[in-house]
């Protein structure tokens, strides 16, 4: 039989808990993140990938960038600029 390998969590008690739990519920909405498995086109993650290599960002943090602007039409000047040099307009 096999040991497990994994090495039981750091416990937190039921106060810092609770804590963490109220923070979280008073966080913005953009401050709390969703893990969540999708497909995207490969030349969408290709450009977001030369993307955050040239710009430093991750590419994740790129999506969710486009993301909000398409969606929930949150965008600054700085954003469509990078919109536009990632599809190549002038």
């Amino acid at each position: 039989m096999k040991k497990s390998s994994k090495k039981p969590g750091k416990r937190i008690s039921d106060e810092e808990l609770s804590r963490e739990i109220d923070k979280a519920l008073e966080a913005p909405d953009r401050d709390i993140k969703v893990r969540i498995n999708t497909f995207i086109d490969y030349d969408i993650y290709e450009a977001l990938n030369e993307e955050a290599e040239r710009t430093g960002q991750k590419y994740q943090t790129l999506l969710n960038k486009y993301l909000r602007a398409a969606v929930l039409k949150e965008v600054n000047e700085s954003d469509i600029k990078a919109i536009k040099i990632a599809l190549g307009a002038k």
